[in-house]
């Protein structure tokens, strides 16, 4: 099927299809002939399309079916339809249409195919009483198009999902993956020759975004606060268990695949629910992220399947878990336990990843608000006790924000379990090939024992508790 064949099928029997823009009419041909379309209106803003239309409607002797009706979008189409096809056209042209005949679409059948930015006909008609009823992914001529199936109603949706398609990633068809897995290989190809820091973090953004794509799951993602944020739930069963809440890493800049559904695998097939959320969909500054994880746990810390909360973060995803975990009367949370991943600990510049610290205050130029966010001094004899890694060659988070986090669990004889490794980079997650995305460097043998560790560290301290 062709992607003009698959659109004319979706207008199925349809009494009355719009096509605005209708070019050659082909789409509406099929539907009538084909697809148990009664009848049809097409629409063109030029004269030329829309006789390119009569010529070939007129040729399949369709034309007693058919009304032309030259239009700038639906502005002097004011006889009945049921279902109108957009296509061809790019997302803000297709917007620019909806949005001048909002009120002649209501109540109707929504087909649209967007050359470019479908992210933006999603969000707009999302907001403006329209949900997603069907999306298809489609190689055509070897070009690749989304078809976009709407009709009213509501339904929230998380950014990333109207980014890429709710329906798309749910599905996951063969094209819609041949696609990304073509765009990640671009990106993974042109990322280690671009200079520019800017451009570069833009880059992995994108690429972590296919990443998630591709090797994330179909789960839900339930939006936080009417905001781009969203967490995802994975609950093994009713049965009352212990909870990780994964908070992963991306500098303040975005939450890194590598360290969210390789870990989820890990702890729910070892026996324990497990959330994710993803703090960082937007650019919000402190305590924006904060807020989005102490809003899950506060969601889950009284759920009848959970017994202790245990947050687990990584690089700045750490640093966050810290926040929330160390200032329980601010953020109106309680912490059990918590296991940190080569965290950003201290804004002191001797050892600071200042690039987290600027993505989550907008500079790094508040000593005020640093030496407060400087986690290692806001250890009280409260705080959680900890399981802690790193790697001593550590390219991005010094050790020494570990070994300050240390000194200061100390001072209240805290217990803290540290594995220091001698060799490895940053944002390793498991280590091993299971989180390492095909890249070599991330697959550490004896550096993966830490997770293993952790379900040692965490039989003992639950048993305990």
């Amino acid at each position: 099927m062709d992607r003009i064949d698959l659109i004319a099928s979706l207008a199925r029997g349809s009494n009355v299809l719009c096509d605005i823009g209708c070019d050659h009419a082909y789409s509406i041909i099929k539907a009538l002939k084909y697809y148990n379309v009664s009848k049809a209106i097409a629409s063109d803003i030029n004269q030329g399309p829309l006789d390119n239309a009569k010529n070939n409607i007129y040729s399949e002797g369709l034309e007693s079916r058919v009304d032309f009706i030259k239009s700038d979008g639906f502005s002097d189409i004011n006889s009945f339809f049921d279902t109108a096809i957009i296509s061809g056209m790019g997302g803000n042209l297709i917007i620019d249409i909806l949005s001048k005949g909002l009120d002649k679409i209501k109540g109707k059948k929504l087909i649209i195919s967007a050359n470019c930015d479908s992210f933006l006909v999603r969000k707009y008609l999302t907001k403006n009483g329209f949900y997603i009823k069907d999306e298809y992914a489609i190689y055509d001529s070897n070009k690749y198009y989304e078809i976009m199936v709407f009709e009213e109603g509501k339904v929230e949706y998380a950014s990333f999902e109207l980014k890429y398609g709710p329906i798309l990633l749910a599905k996951k068809t063969e094209d819609y993956i041949k696609e990304y897995e073509s765009r990640l290989k671009k990106i993974d190809e042109i990322i280690p020759n671009i200079k520019d820091t800017i451009q570069k973090d833009e880059k992995i953004v994108l690429r972590n975004d296919y990443r998630k794509i591709l090797h994330g799951d179909s789960t839900k993602m339930i939006p936080i606060l009417d905001t781009d944020n969203y967490y995802r739930e994975y609950f093994i069963d009713d049965k009352k268990r212990p909870l990780i809440v994964v908070s992963a890493g991306g500098a303040y800049k975005y939450t890194s695949p590598r360290e969210s559904e390789p870990i989820k695998d890990f702890y729910f097939e070892n026996g324990y629910h497990v959330v994710i959320v993803n703090y960082r969909e937007s650019l919000g500054y402190f305590p924006e992220p904060q807020n989005m994880l102490s809003y899950v746990i506060k969601k889950f810390e009284n759920d009848e399947r959970v017994s202790k909360v245990i947050v687990i973060g990584f690089s700045a995803g750490g640093h966050n878990a810290l926040e929330v975990a160390l200032h329980p009367s601010i953020y109106n949370v309680k912490v059990d336990l918590l296991i940190l991943a080569y965290p950003v600990v201290t804004a002191d510049p001797k050892y600071a990843h200042v690039g987290s610290f600027e993505n989550l205050i907008g500079n790094f130029t508040d000593k005020k608000l640093l030496d407060r966010l400087s986690e290692e001094k806001e250890v009280t004899d409260a705080a959680p006790e900890l399981f802690l890694w790193g790697t001593y060659t550590d390219e991005s988070v010094d050790v020494m924000n570990s070994l300050l986090l240390i000194e200061a669990y100390k001072k209240y004889d805290i217990n803290v379990e540290y594995h220091l490794y001698p060799m490895g980079g940053h944002g390793l997650s498991l280590a091993s090939s299971r989180s390492s995305y095909g890249e070599a460097d991330k697959e550490i043998e004896h550096v993966s024992e830490w997770a293993y560790d952790s379900l040692k560290w965490l039989d003992i301290k639950l048993n305990r508790m």
